[in-house]
């Protein structure tokens, strides 16, 4: 491992989610992760602690719709994203990730930064 490579989203994601100074839920914490990337305000990141603990957009896990959130003006790439995420959860909405123990929060944070990242255009141009 070279001591020049940045942190993954993943990692970066993970010390966001409920840790101080922040204390962000899942969706908070993909926000603050990718804000550079998407210019995201403070006050967008704040408003997004309504999204954590099951209360997404039907159900939804809050680090995946967080993430779809991002690419909403982008149907091909959020396909792909709705696609993979799917492959490693077999569930969306929280209740049920939950309810079957498929992964934890903190795992689904991670999965979702780093599918975001694969995917992210905004990174690619700028490599």
């Amino acid at each position: 491992m070279s001591f020049f490579n940045p942190k993954s989203k993943a990692d970066i994601a993970l010390k966001y989610f409920h840790k101080p100074p922040g204390y962000y839920n899942c969706a908070q914490a993909i926000y603050k992760t990718f804000q550079e990337e998407y210019q995201i305000t403070n006050e967008e990141i704040v408003d997004f602690a309504k999204y954590g603990n099951g209360k997404a957009q039907d159900g939804f896990c809050g680090a995946y719709f967080a993430a779809l959130d991002l690419l909403k003006d982008k149907p091909q790439l959020a396909e792909d994203f709705k696609s993979r995420f799917r492959e490693k959860t077999d569930y969306l909405s929280c209740f049920d990730i939950r309810f079957n123990d498929t992964m934890s929060c903190k795992n689904l944070v991670k999965l979702a930064a780093h599918l975001l990242d694969e995917i992210d255009p905004v990174k690619k141009e700028t490599e």
